[in-house]
């Protein structure tokens, strides 16, 4: 029996004929109903991460009212380039005499308990509180009030492409041109996709027909985005700074460093390579490495990883801003990769903190001339990955305190004026054309 039962399997011809006879034996088997098929399909109600926002009209307001577009204000998540989103919003926000969060998650109590004065409010409403959080949940077909002096900033390209529709039917709805918007662009998005509707959808928010004012994440990220013929309407740029609240921990005396590897980990966001990041320890292992070492990952929860001859990647996940830079200054290297013309902010913050660093090199970046301390790979496999780490760690077992006499090559990572210094020309970019004054 098992002879024919693997010559059957062997031929597609028997194969067919077999499940035929067996059909006709049993019955056809049950068919799933086309709705329940439909809903297997990713695409078959369309683009998921299109805000499907619907617009209402609301009279002019008491001037002005500025509006941040943000995909969450979860406490949880507001870190890093949605924390810049909001310091953005703040400084800007001087110069109006209204402002609004739309928060496309919802919002609750905890969102806004690091906003001052801001209240929760409803998205349709058409008279609101001078500062207002409203939400707008994805997929939920809000309604969103919008007045003629409404304006835009948008934080994420899925918020740009909003912001235009919104702009085409306040100019449709209320008369005068399109009126400018302001994006902040912190990485190309477009590349966060394959080659696909949203990357189509992602690039295109970077040729609009509405008037655009960019404001970009770095010098690197402008560079790329002119490699790539992008063109907006105005642009500004600011570079990145040391977290203020690391800023005290580069006067602390230095702790002891343990010889311990800090790998940034997010499985869940492919741009930062988390398979490179195992491959490369994985074969740092294999080239004699972690003999008395520790490797933990720190970004986001994820099971343990087995590295090879009993080390383990273990998880800090996400960390407080505090025990992160804690956890810097007792560390001895830094593995942080980005598939991106993003600087990035952890390999950044590990070199200037002491820590030996191995990043890659993307297009026009390359973060070792930065700081001494970062070692950028041109060549993204586990090979080049796993030699540059051992010879950060075998530079650290000679000489632990290596890392405090490196140099910092781009001193104003450590700045401390105005992150946005161009927020009062940016500001008279948007207020041009507003059928209200500008507050005094």
């Amino acid at each position: 029996m098992s002879t024919l039962r693997d010559a059957i399997r062997r031929s597609a011809r028997l194969t067919a004929l077999a499940r035929g006879v067996r059909d006709a034996v049993r019955g056809p088997g049950p068919v799933a109903s086309p709705r329940a098929a439909a809903a297997d399909i990713p695409g078959m109600d369309g683009v998921a991460e299109l805000l499907r926002v619907r617009p209402r009209a609301a009279a002019a307001g008491d001037g002005p009212r500025l509006n941040l577009l943000i995909p969450t204000l979860s406490a949880r998540r507001v870190f890093g380039g949605a924390k810049t989103a909001i310091d953005l919003f703040e400084e800007l926000g001087r110069h109006f005499p209204q402002r609004r969060i739309v928060s496309f998650t919802p919002v609750t109590g905890a969102s806004t308990e690091t906003l001052d004065g801001f209240a929760i409010g409803s998205a349709s409403d058409e008279r609101t509180p001078p500062r207002v959080v409203v939400a707008a949940p994805s997929g939920s077909g809000t309604v969103l009030a919008v007045g003629p002096d409404d304006v835009f900033l948008a934080t994420f390209w899925s918020t740009a492409e909003l912001a235009v529709r919104l702009i085409r039917w306040q100019s449709a709805t209320f008369g005068g041109p399109l009126r400018p918007y302001a994006y902040l662009v912190q990485d190309f998005e477009a590349g966060f996709y394959p080659w696909s509707a949203q990357y189509e959808l992602a690039r295109a928010t970077y040729a609009s027909d509405v008037p655009t004012i960019a404001v970009v994440n770095s010098g690197l990220l402008g560079d790329f985005l002119d490699g790539q013929g992008v063109r907006f309407a105005g642009r500004h740029t600011f570079e990145p700074r040391l977290d203020p609240r690391l800023r005290p921990l580069l006067d602390r005396a230095a702790n002891r460093r343990g010889r311990r590897i800090v790998a940034y980990g997010r499985p869940g966001t492919p741009r930062n390579a988390f398979p490179l990041v195992v491959d490369g320890l994985r074969d740092w292992v294999a080239r004699g490495g972690g003999g008395g070492w520790e490797v933990v990952s720190a970004g986001e929860p994820h099971p343990s990883v087995d590295l090879g001859r009993d080390l383990v990647l273990g998880r800090a996940g996400k960390l407080p801003i505090e025990a992160y830079g804690s956890l810097l200054r007792e560390s001895a290297v830094g593995l942080s990769l980005m598939v991106s013309p993003h600087p990035s902010y952890p390999p950044l913050d590990m070199a200037y903190l002491g820590m030996r660093v191995v990043t890659n090199a993307f297009g026009p970046k390359d973060l070792s001339t930065w700081h001494e301390n970062i070692t950028s790979v041109r060549s993204l496999t586990a090979e080049a990955i796993g030699e540059a780490l051992l010879a950060a760690t075998r530079a650290f077992e000679a000489d632990p305190a290596a890392g405090e006499r490196a140099r910092a090559l781009r001193l104003d990572y450590l700045a401390d004026g105005p992150v946005f210094p161009f927020v009062d020309e940016l500001a008279a970019e948007l207020l041009a054309g507003s059928t209200s004054p500008p507050p005094s």
